[in-house]
């Protein structure tokens, strides 16, 4: 055998050692499904060898690989994690399969939850808050939780739609006439003195930010987070609906109360699609609730009428019902941009070229001439008083002590001509009632 012959077979031998060698590597770094689990004895590592307050609990769930979002996971990801807020656990767990079901899979996380540093701890803006309406934070037992920590701004960068922009100056992001008064100063509680030397409390104080409990401003997770919806005291206000007592009181205000909480859906992340929030008032009923409250007139410092607390939007419907009118109705077929719902887009601007018009549906309605700054609401309103507002004439109701235009629900199709037709009105309409044709 020659010496290059010796050679090759030499090199072939290596060669097969090296594919050997190559083989048991790999066989070495398989996964672990690909080793028996009897092959490492459980009790290889001491249970002691490692403080069990050392160790974090595991995530129950695989980590989303390769993204921004993992490091979010890595503690998120934990089941039962969750902080103290006064003396309430509050989860913060999220489920990563939950969450890849969702609308928003492949969102990161610091996408959407631009204002928090990413890495901890946090620098979260939470608000926590209670029942709906005026109930006090910090001592209700049955508190009811909203919390956030996620700016409109943000959901906008994804959502450009110029209708949703808007929706930051809408009347549902600024609570403009539950902040301020006609004149756009704050509204505050203040007292006054009645001719009676009693003092009695105008307005309402919203120092402490109460409206923010369902508004939160410019979050649009207010409406759009999935959450529990719950009424603070089951009944219907209806029954109690001209019952002025103090109990009658205290049963009205715990019925018209509605908590949202949102801590049940961390964990899955979801959210109310456009579909689901037009296809029920559940939502709309939260916030849209109130009852009358007749020793809100008072005539001791100068204001007569039915006194309006809240804002009963939903009995009214449901009166407005049981009279024939817009049953089984939802908010969403009158008020159709609810993104955009400024004064010209409610019925009270109706006439200067809003969108919520009752011509829209009712096109054989429209007034005559000799109506043409009365709305719709003011002929049509149950019960209510009327005045004039910027040049029209609208359903007037006391609300805070204040007198304001209503956006009445509660309607009737019989039209009380003397409600504006008598000696004295405020609405510069003739005393006596001359028969014309209200609709052409």
């Amino acid at each position: 055998m020659n010496e290059k012959t010796h050679m090759r077979k030499l090199i072939a031998i290596l060669v097969s050692l090296m594919v050997f060698v190559m083989l048991l590597v790999a066989c070495a770094q398989a996964t672990p499904t690909d080793v028996p689990p009897t092959d490492v004895p459980p009790t290889a590592i001491p249970p002691t060898a490692i403080p069990p307050t050392a160790v974090p609990p595991a995530p129950t769930q695989t980590l989303i690989p390769a993204t921004a979002s993992e490091k979010c996971f890595a503690c998120h990801g934990i089941e039962n994690i969750g902080m103290i807020v006064g003396q309430e656990a509050v989860p913060i767990f999220v489920d990563i399969v939950a969450y890849q079901e969702t609308a928003h899979r492949d969102v990161e996380c610091v996408d959407c939850h631009t204002d928090i540093n990413p890495t901890p701890p946090h620098n979260a803006n939470r608000i926590y808050g209670s029942w709906a309406r005026f109930s006090v934070k910090d001592t209700d037992v049955n508190i009811s939780r909203n919390f956030y920590s996620v700016s409109a701004d943000a959901c906008l960068a994804c959502h450009s739609d110029v209708k949703y922009a808007a929706f930051l100056q809408s009347e549902h992001a600024t609570i403009k006439d539950m902040q301020y008064n006609s004149d756009g100063s704050p509204r505050e509680e203040i007292t006054v003195k009645g001719s009676d030397g009693k003092e009695y409390h105008a307005n309402e104080n919203f120092d402490a930010k109460d409206c923010d409990r369902c508004h939160i401003n410019t979050n649009c997770g207010t409406c759009h987070w999935s959450s529990d919806i719950k009424q603070k005291q089951e009944g219907n206000v209806l029954d109690l609906w001209t019952s002025y007592d103090k109990d009658s009181d205290t049963a009205k205000a715990a019925m018209t109360e509605y908590g949202m909480n949102w801590t049940i859906n961390v964990a899955s992340h979801d959210f109310r699609s456009a579909e689901e929030l037009t296809s029920s008032n559940d939502v709309c009923t939260t916030c849209h609730i109130g009852y009358y409250k007749g020793d809100m007139s008072v005539p001791a410092i100068g204001l007569e009428g039915m006194g309006i607390r809240r804002h009963p939007q939903v009995q009214e419907l449901a009166l407005s019902a049981q009279r024939g009118i817009h049953e089984n109705m939802l908010c969403t077929n009158c008020h159709t941009d609810v993104h955009e719902m400024v004064y010209q887009n409610t019925e009270h601007g109706a006439r200067l070229g809003g969108k919520t018009q009752c011509t829209n549906c009712h096109q054989d309605k429209a007034q005559t001439v000799i109506h043409k700054t009365v709305t719709c609401i003011a002929c049509h309103d149950a019960e209510l008083g009327v005045h004039i507002d910027n040049g029209m004439v609208y359903p007037m109701a006391l609300k805070h002590n204040v007198e304001e235009s209503w956006p009445s629900h509660n309607l009737t199709l019989e039209v009380q001509c003397a409600k504006c037709h008598f000696a004295g009105n405020l609405v510069e309409a003739p005393k006596t009632i001359t028969e014309v044709e209200i609709h052409p």
